[in-house]
């Protein structure tokens, strides 16, 4: 058991996670540098496990992960946490299922964020994955914010998609669980580079509520893996 309380098989599961989603976003090309933030919620604690500032994703490891509290107060690590924590630790305050957060800078999404407009729901993977636009977050003002009301933008767009844009900056996701908070940042830069292409080559029409509501009970009901009935 950790001095926080927390046992050292959780506590290793989570940076385990975290460390996971920083490779996979470089691997995916959707960080460079040291752009890019993974945090994730260490299970019944008020805690947070975020990426330290200045380091490339790659290259992270367990002792350079910083524990900080929901109100972004570094309680383990000898770094300083990522300056985007005051976002990530009010996102995994308000969003109860939020157990992955992942901020990117991802080169066609960001296009969107650039020209402040929601990546309009074109396909239906898109109606599929996060069922309608991806929204911008207007009301957001500059990287490391701490203001309340912006903050707040962020949630509510999240609450519309698990995916949002922040303006002229890049792009905030969670998940779940690890694996779809990545999921999450690969899928909605493909579906914004189709957008790009179909808006460059022509007039494409959104899909309409109709089809958004049919592919969430596609998704329900006919997709993935179900337990077999018991007999």
């Amino acid at each position: 058991m950790s001095k926080l309380g927390v046992s050292s098989k959780v506590l290793n599961e989570v940076m385990e996670g975290v460390l996971r989603v920083s490779r996979g976003l470089f691997e995916e090309g959707l960080v460079k540098s040291t752009f890019g933030v993974v945090s994730a919620r260490i299970p019944d604690t008020d805690y947070v496990v975020i990426t330290p500032s200045g380091f490339r994703k790659e290259r992270v490891a367990k002792r350079n992960l910083v524990i900080v509290n929901l109100e972004g107060e570094v309680v383990r690590g000898n770094f300083r946490p990522s300056s985007e924590t005051p976002m990530h630790v009010y996102i995994h305050k308000r969003v109860p299922e939020a157990r992955c957060v992942v901020h990117t800078h991802s080169p066609m999404a960001t296009v969107f964020a650039i020209l402040e407009m929601d990546i309009p729901c074109l396909t239906t993977e898109q109606a599929h994955a996060f069922e309608g636009r991806v929204p911008v977050v207007r009301n957001y003002s500059y990287p490391g914010t701490t203001k309340v009301e912006e903050l707040e933008s962020i949630v509510e767009a999240l609450r519309r998609s698990r995916v949002a844009l922040l303006r002229k900056h890049g792009v905030i996701t969670y998940g779940t669980s690890y694996e779809e908070a990545l999921d999450n940042a690969v899928v909605v830069e493909e579906l914004a580079k189709s957008a790009i292409y179909a808006l460059l080559l022509g007039k494409p029409e959104e899909l309409t509520e109709a089809d958004i509501e049919y592919m969430r009970e596609f998704k329900k009901k006919r997709y993935g893996q179900r337990p077999a009935q018991q007999p």
